[in-house]
């Protein structure tokens, strides 16, 4: 039950909240509830996919329980463990067969006599809390007195007390996708073992719930996550685990899913997700092997009805890859029942983020899926990569972005070291590179790191048809006095990039499309031909005519000595090329499937939105968000 002080009805107050932990339900009390676990008996009765995906959530636990767990530091910590025992205590929730039990007892005990839960690094910390709470709460009636003050003792000394020792807990003031971590790890584990130790639990609500707010304000007001789609999916994982615990034990999620932008946060994760992955820009990786990192798209579908999301989501795995522990919690077979994908729309924009989707199909993958983003520079895990695309074609990626370089490398989050390396460089993502001075590979020029570069337009010329452009002005702002970047899917047969440059000096730019597909150049350098499977793709340069297509080196130890960055190995860099300094160009490039003519549609960016004929959206040249000066900046 919640308690809160008179007049206090909001999120953004609710640290002057007090939990009554002594009026907390019995356990099992975090999601896996007796109800819960009647809905899920019932939905495997009726509901075929449902029984296949807990089919392979038993070969999960069972598999699990064939080996005990050996774990000698905490440092050592998997998230293979947190799923297995998900899969293994919800396993013995839904037969209580005490076989599951004694192995997820015996594991987390385990745990439990770990020296420490490495609280320098307390992402492992806060998984470890989490684990060990669910685990604890899911098969409490089997535990003996002992074995529950060991683990109670456990999450009180080796997470609550060193995430309030002011000494070590400088992670607490990240507002990135860590503050959903650890903080909602740590209420999770509050509401685990709340009415053992009330005095302890409410320091740490009263310590993580003012630092979480920060972070939540950062979805106003469309639901977008700053650093890009991967550590969207990370912090969703969480966050959807604590939101769902608190409505179980408390009743409420204490106002969070009415904070601006939550109520749209499914939608940006299932437009994000295109044919192949994610539209993952900055340090984001973009492939997932399972729907581990996207299952709190099942929390948000229902919590919000809406049946497309979960469906997008499940339509991208197989049944094995959906069956991750979070399938026993947020799976709704209603939701699942009459397929509406059809009738939701193939795109979306998020003003927060700058960004835009657009795909030809929910159902297969024969067309096209496209992302494009502006955005902030110097946000948490950013890159210099405003302007930036990725692209599927029938079932490849042709265009992508390449993710992070190690974290250990020096000074990798620190600027201006940070844009030194390779993948956190202009020249590692899809997009512009100008100078005053002509470039050579490995060394073309980079964004502003401060930079706020706005998606402007948005818009569709017809209903086989998708454009965005974005204001890139700021990133190039010592150089230029106006740069515009356009894409579009035109017919449904071809995809265009169009960049209008403006500067008051002559300047050198070049344009990079990074693929791991097989490529090679026409005779003339003005074709690419890129190759995956038994699909050839061709990159035409329509604009300006005496440009050229150039394979440049994508490997930054080929420039420096001492390099330890990756060698990008397989990764090509199909960059357009000027041969003069200039200041006023248009460069236009055209991507179709081999076979396919490019339409001629030499039109003017200014021109795009006045043809648009529906869903036209227009946004302008916003400021720095209030938040990102609590977003761990890198410039």
């Amino acid at each position: 039950m919640l308690l809160f002080h008179p007049g206090v009805l909001v999120f953004a107050s609710v640290a002057s909240a007090s939990i009554d932990f002594s009026s907390l339900p019995s356990h099992p009390r975090l999601m896996f509830t007796d109800e819960r676990v009647q809905a899920v008996l019932s939905m495997n009765e009726t509901d075929l996919y449902y029984q296949d995906v807990l089919g392979y959530l038993k070969k999960t636990a069972v598999t699990a329980i064939a080996t005990p767990l050996s774990l000698s530091s905490a440092s050592s910590w998997s998230s293979t463990i947190r799923m297995n025992v998900g899969a293994t205590a919800g396993m013995y929730r839904l037969t209580n067969d005490t076989a599951y039990s004694e192995w997820v007892i015996e594991t987390i005990l385990t745990v439990a006599n770990l020296s420490d839960w490495d609280p320098s690094n307390f992402l492992n910390t806060a998984d470890i809390t989490m684990t060990v709470s669910l685990g604890y709460d899911w098969v409490y009636d089997e535990l003996t007195e002992n074995q529950r003050k060991t683990i109670e003792a456990a999450i009180s000394e080796k997470s609550f007390v060193p995430a309030l020792n002011s000494s070590i807990n400088s992670w607490s003031e990240h507002t990135n996708n860590w503050a959903q971590v650890t903080h909602g790890c740590l209420i999770i584990g509050t509401l685990a073992i709340g009415d053992i130790n009330a005095t302890i639990a409410t320091q740490v609500i009263d310590f993580s719930l003012p630092k979480l707010n920060v972070s939540l304000q950062q979805y106003a007001p469309d639901g977008g996550w700053v650093e890009g789609y991967s550590y969207g999916t990370y912090a969703g994982i969480f966050l959807g685990l604590m939101m769902g615990s608190l409505d179980s034990a408390l009743g409420n999620d204490l106002g969070i899913s009415s904070l601006p932008g939550m109520g749209n946060l499914g939608a940006w994760l299932t437009h994000g997700f295109g044919q192949t992955g994610g539209f993952s820009w900055a340090d984001g990786a973009w492939t997932f092997s399972n729907a581990n990192s996207l299952w709190s798209i099942g929390y948000w579908a229902t919590r919000f009805n809406q049946a497309g999301w979960l469906q997008g989501m499940l339509s991208k795995f197989t049944t094995a890859e959906a069956a991750t522990f979070q399938a026993f919690l947020f799976y709704n077979a209603t939701l699942n029942t009459t397929n509406v994908l059809s009738g939701i729309p193939r795109y979306n924009q998020f003003e927060n983020v700058a960004g835009m989707t657009y795909r030809t199909s929910w159902k297969n993958s024969d067309g096209w899926f496209y992302g494009f983003i502006g955005g902030y520079n110097g946000r948490s895990h950013g890159h210099l990569d405003a302007g930036s695309f990725v692209v599927d074609y029938k079932g490849y990626r042709w265009a992508e972005l390449l993710g992070s370089d190690s974290y250990s490398l020096t000074n990798y989050f620190t600027a201006p070291r940070r844009w030194t390396y390779y993948r956190c460089r202009s020249e590692g993502a899809n997009t512009l590179s100008i100078s005053n001075r002509t470039q050579t590979a490995l060394h073309f020029a980079n964004q502003i790191p401060s930079a706020n570069n706005s998606l402007i337009r948005v818009g569709s010329f017809d209903s086989s048809s998708r454009f965005g452009i974005a204001n890139l002005t700021e990133a190039y702002a010592n150089v230029s006095t106006s740069v515009l970047r356009g894409v579009a899917v035109l017919d449904d047969s071809q995809f265009f990039v169009r960049d209008e440059i403006i500067a008051p000096d002559a300047v050198d730019i070049a344009a990079s499309w990074h693929t791991t597909a097989n490529v090679s150049l026409g005779a003339d350098n003005r074709t690419a031909f890129l190759t995956q499977g038994d699909i050839t793709m061709d990159i035409t340069l329509m604009l300006p005519s005496n440009a050229y297509l150039e394979l440049v080196d994508t490997n930054p130890c080929n420039a420096y000595s001492g390099c330890s960055e990756m060698t990008n190995s397989g990764i090509n860099n199909v960059a357009v090329r000027l041969p003069n300094l200039t200041t006023n160009v248009t460069i236009l490039l055209a991507l179709t499937e081999s076979g396919t003519m490019p339409k001629k549609f030499n039109t003017s960016l200014n021109s795009w939105y006045s043809m648009c004929t529906m869903d036209c959206w227009k946004g302008e040249n916003v400021e720095d968000p209030y938040w990102l000066r609590n977003a761990e900046v890198y410039y």
